[in-house]
Parts: structure tokens; sequence; C-alpha cells
């Protein structure tokens, strides 16, 4: 079992994947949001963002790198739809609650995925009925923030762990075929 896991590990550069990087969170989003608030008057120093869930430098950190990565842009947009719930789940913990125009802008950012607002917005209703998010109506918006934020970091976890065991069995499937079919290459080429 070694070998198909020092195989995986030679393919997959972890820390290339655990800590991606990008361009910097800061410009990226003041980049993205200058003509969102060009209305509004500007802060003495304040950065400008197209976020109505202020972006915490605990945020910043922890995004650091994810926006804009080509490497996440590889990622199909219909796996992104099929993992949407988590992904939300995982976008709202980072940012301590968002909308859903912020949401749809995130996911368009880290996936190169523009999911509509018809496939996002239901998604979280359920998670709302499911009592997993918490909805907040503003004037013209609705704040979405995790109920309970332990089941719902346990349920990312889970999804995480359930996705690196499938993606560990079907490398491990691949090195294990590539092996047998380089050994029957040799054995023809030896007769």
């Amino acid at each position: 079992m070694n070998d198909p896991l020092e195989a995986l590990t030679e393919d997959i550069d972890l820390n290339a994947v655990l800590s991606l990087t990008g361009s910097d969170l800061e410009s990226a989003i003041e980049a993205d949001g200058a003509a969102a608030h060009d209305d509004q008057p500007p802060d003495e120093g304040a950065v400008r963002r197209y976020t109505d869930a202020p972006l915490t430098d605990d945020m910043i950190a922890a995004l650091d790198g994810w926006l804009d990565n080509d490497r996440l842009h590889t990622i199909s947009d219909k796996i992104v739809t099929e993992h949407v719930d988590t992904i939300l789940l995982l976008l709202i913990a980072v940012r301590d609650g968002a909308c859903g125009k912020e949401l749809l802008q995130d996911i368009r950012r880290l996936f190169g995925t523009d999911l509509s607002p018809g496939t996002v917005y239901p998604h979280l209703n359920d998670l709302a009925d499911n009592g997993l998010l918490e909805m907040q109506k503003l004037s013209k918006r609705k704040i979405y923030s995790l109920s309970d934020p332990d089941a719902a970091l346990a349920r990312i976890d889970h999804a995480a762990d359930q996705l690196l065991l499938f993606a560990f069995v079907l490398k491990s499937g691949l090195t294990d075929c590539n092996a047998e079919q380089s050994q029957s290459h040799r054995s023809e080429s030896d007769e």
C-alpha cells in the first residue's frame, strides 16, 4: 500500500495544493470591486471591496492565493456544481457570513465557474431549511451565516475526507494499471 501512496504524493505537490499562490487578495478584490462602488465616497485609507460582509484580516489570510488561481480554474464546472453545498458552507465560514452575490462572485473567482443564481440560491435555501444556515434579511440582500459552525465544519471535513479517499483510490488504481501496462510492454519487447 506504500507504493501507491508514494506515487500519489509524487504526483501531487501538497505544498502547492495546501498553500496555493496567486494574486494578492486585497488587490484582486479592489480591482474587481472598483466599479461596483464608484458612487460611494471612499473612506480615508479604506480598501474598496465588492462585498457587503466585511473582509477581516483573518479571512484575507485564509483566502490569500485562492482567488484567480489558474490551478483551481481547471476544476470542471460539473464538479463545482456537484459540491456546491460544501463550497457554499466553506465560503460562508471563511467570510463569517455572506450574501448570495458575494458567493456567486467568489465561486466564479475561485473556480472560473459562472453558476447562475437559479443554481446557487436554492442550495442556500436548502441549507437554511436544514438548519445549517441562518438568513438575515437586509434592505436589498440576505446575509447567510452558519447557524451551527461545528456541524457545518464537520460536514465540510467529511466531504473533504471522502473526496481525498476517492482521489486516492483512483490514483492508486491508475498507478497499478500503468505498472501492469508497463510490465506487459516489457514482456512483449523481451520476446
